[in-house]
């Protein structure tokens, strides 16, 4: 009788347990669904009608915040990778949507002046990997 008791006892926790994990799985879930999916954006920055070409880029209007903003987004967790190539810029965001992606280049000071233009496009990862940050030279 004492192994049926504790045999049952046994099986009642284990129930609980499992019922429990469950619980905790469709909440997980429910969560998740209630999560908007995040798609990424290239954005190419390119010079604007407010750059003097007359100056180096780190004297540009609005540089500096130009910057700041950038680093916000990245310590936000919205920009995945910035970029120059050519004369150009590149940064990916992570955005519910283009037009998120929009709003976000929309505050950067640089854009508002028009030192900087930009064109937004959908990004699609075709073939995953990782990019490493060169090195700057001290």
């Amino acid at each position: 009788m004492r192994r049926q008791a504790a045999l049952a006892a046994l099986l009642l926790a284990a129930l609980s347990l499992v019922c429990s994990g469950l619980a905790w799985a469709q909440t997980a879930a429910s969560s998740a669904a209630a999560a908007p999916a995040l798609n990424l954006y290239a954005v190419e920055i390119k010079t604007g009608p407010g750059w003097d070409a007359a100056k180096p880029p780190q004297e540009q209007l609005h540089f500096r915040e130009h910057s700041a903003n950038l680093k916000r987004l990245r310590d936000a967790g919205q920009l995945v990778l910035g970029a120059r190539y050519a004369d150009k810029g590149l940064v990916v965001l992570q955005a519910v949507s283009a037009e998120e992606a929009h709003a976000m280049m929309q505050q950067d000071p640089a854009i508002q002046g028009q030192v900087f233009t930009y064109a937004l496009h959908d990004f699609n990862v075709f073939y995953g990997g990782a990019v490493q940050a060169k090195r700057r030279s001290p």
